[in-house]
């Protein structure tokens, strides 16, 4: 086997996918906070949400940067337990837990962006 084979299977896509996650939010979390903070119309009003969370591209913009930024924080944390946590039980207790957590807050934030209507209120 090569060495690039060993390479990837050893972890080397989870360590790309944890770099590229981590840019993409970086850059969601800026293109936010200057369209909550500069570009709007200077309030954080729940019809100022509502009109954004109406339009495909902001839902589809949010959907992806909680994806993304599940994957990154929850990757990120079975990298340190990959590296600390030496006994097997432990390990996989926290994997469970780590994916029961991914699992709620997922789940709760896609019900919460492609559920939200802002005719309620």
């Amino acid at each position: 086997m090569s060495n690039r084979k060993l390479y990837i299977a050893g972890g080397g896509w989870s360590w790309l996918f944890q770099r590229l996650s981590g840019a993409y939010v970086l850059a969601i979390i800026i293109i936010h906070f200057w369209f909550i903070h500069y570009a709007g119309n200077g309030e954080l009003t729940y019809q100022n949400v509502a009109a954004r969370l109406a339009t495909p591209f902001w839902k589809t913009l949010d959907i992806s940067f909680l994806v993304l930024a599940l994957y990154h924080g929850l990757n990120g944390m079975w990298a340190i337990t990959q590296d600390w946590i030496k006994r097997d039980g432990w390990r996989m207790l926290i994997y469970g837990v780590i994916v029961v957590v991914a699992l709620i807050f997922g789940v709760l934030g896609l019900i919460t962006v492609i559920g939200f209507r802002p005719e309620i209120l």
